[in-house]
């Protein structure tokens, strides 16, 4: 269960557009350099729905919440899940419950090996958000 944040969303008028890995509310366009944490080399923009009631939220995953494997390979197998919804007070039951899976909007990676040379960093490109829209599907879990 996480944070409600009122303190924020009720002092702002429009709802939050996505929420961080902490279920933070941002307000900005999601961009990965608005992660929760500046060390993460994945970052997904997600779309889950609370199971009680439904509703969509846009939420971010990085390894700050997910760390057995990359982000990659648990879209690739369906299995990237972001847990409990945000805490908006959607239903009575909504904070919670859990929350299902849609689809990936945007996943974004930076590191490429290309730019090491063993553990050394040889180019500032290593820092680079790159765009892998292949990895934008929707998610069909089979429960």
């Amino acid at each position: 269960m996480h944070n409600t944040y009122d303190d924020i969303t009720s002092r702002i008028a429009e709802p939050p557009i996505w929420f961080d890995e902490y279920s933070v509310p941002r307000y900005c366009p999601f961009s990965p350099d608005r992660s929760a944490s500046i060390y993460v080399h994945e970052v997904a923009l997600m779309e889950i729905a609370c199971q009680s009631c439904g509703r969509i939220f846009r939420v971010a995953m990085s390894a700050v919440n997910f760390g057995e494997s990359t982000i990659a390979e648990a879209i690739r197998s369906q299995e990237l899940h972001y847990g409990d919804p945000p805490n908006v007070d959607c239903c009575l039951g909504g904070a919670c419950e859990n929350s299902v899976p849609k689809r990936i909007l945007e996943y974004w990676f930076r590191g490429d090996p290309r730019y090491l040379d063993g553990r050394r960093i040889t180019d500032m490109a290593y820092f680079e958000w790159i765009r892998d829209p292949s990895l934008e599907i929707a998610i069909e879990r089979n429960e």
